[in-house]
């Protein structure tokens, strides 16, 4: 389900999916180089490949892995070798991916990205490219990532390629919204962690405060009906007011829905123990074999 569009429209018929993974990978490349950068030095730009699937001109961008590459004259190479070894790894846990392209960070295309650019084509015939904007820009709202692909020109009798910007949507799936949730919404405190963390600790806090006040009830009626305290009995009609409130949850439904969590999760506990035992002896009879056969090459050595 696409969530946002993050592009103004522009002049392709190209429709193009991406998914917050990319995203997230992008921005977390640029900030290790950025933070492992010495004071005073300039950041080292940032290259990487896109993968995912393509169907004609719907195409969708499910992940991405970095780059490596030299600097010759100017002129940036890629590494071929550790390309093709990275493809092929991902080939084989998803068979269905494809190299769409290549991303990397800047404030808009460069001189030499077109030479990056040819690069990648001997891996996609037209490959994209995804440029992601690090620097912030105050009051601006939509996303900094900006994504072309290019377009060749014949002028009389001269080729020259082009990038034309594509537009874009943002595409998420239910395990996808719960990790950006979980990485990117931070809590706004001193504490490290996320909004589905915070809420989280809140539900644990208040369990245990009712675990606390149950354990404090039961203790002051089991004191009450032992005598060692006097029966205050507005206390005791507030106690029964608020028991007469459970069997709303008491209903055959209810407690067949419970015995059956409970007996899936007693069922479990005992595979375990079964496994655990078997393991065991499996492990017995892997020393009882290897002492019987030490025993033996001793007794036909003499």
């Amino acid at each position: 389900m696409a969530t946002s569009s993050s592009s103004s429209a522009a002049a392709s018929t190209l429709d193009l999916l991406l998914h917050p993974l990319v995203i997230m990978n992008i921005s977390d490349h640029h900030t290790r180089v950025r933070t492992q950068t010495p004071a005073g030095q300039q950041v080292k730009r940032i290259l990487g490949a896109l993968l995912g699937v393509q169907s004609g001109r719907k195409v969708e961008i499910f992940n991405s892995f970095e780059l490596k590459y030299d600097e010759l004259e100017g002129d940036v190479v890629l590494e071929e070798e550790f390309l093709k070894s990275r493809l092929a790894q991902y080939h084989q846990v998803f068979p269905t991916y494809e190299m769409l392209g290549w991303y990397s960070t800047g404030r808009g295309v460069q001189a030499g990205d077109i030479v990056i650019h040819k690069q990648v084509g001997s891996f996609n015939e037209n490959p994209l490219f995804l440029l992601l904007d690090p620097e912030v820009v105050p009051g601006r709202k939509d996303l900094p990532i900006s994504i072309y692909e290019s377009v060749l020109h014949v002028v009389e009798n001269t080729t020259s390629f082009n990038f034309l910007k594509v537009g874009y949507k943002i595409e998420t799936v239910e395990a996808e919204r719960i990790s950006v949730d979980h990485v990117a919404k931070a809590t706004p405190t001193d504490t490290q962690g996320s909004a589905i963390t915070s809420h989280l600790a809140s539900v644990h806090n208040a369990i245990s405060m009712l675990n606390s006040r149950i354990k404090t009830l039961l203790t002051y009626l089991e004191a009450t009906h032992k005598g060692q305290v006097p029966k205050d009995h507005p206390i005791l009609r507030q106690v029964a007011s608020i028991c007469n409130r459970l069997p709303a949850l008491d209903s055959l439904r209810f407690k067949e829905e419970y015995f059956h969590e409970y007996n899936d999760s007693l069922l479990v506990t005992y595979l375990a123990t079964l496994t655990k035992g078997t393991n065991a002896i499996n492990d017995l009879v892997d020393k009882f074999n290897f002492t019987y056969e030490k025993n033996t090459r001793r007794r036909a050595m003499f």
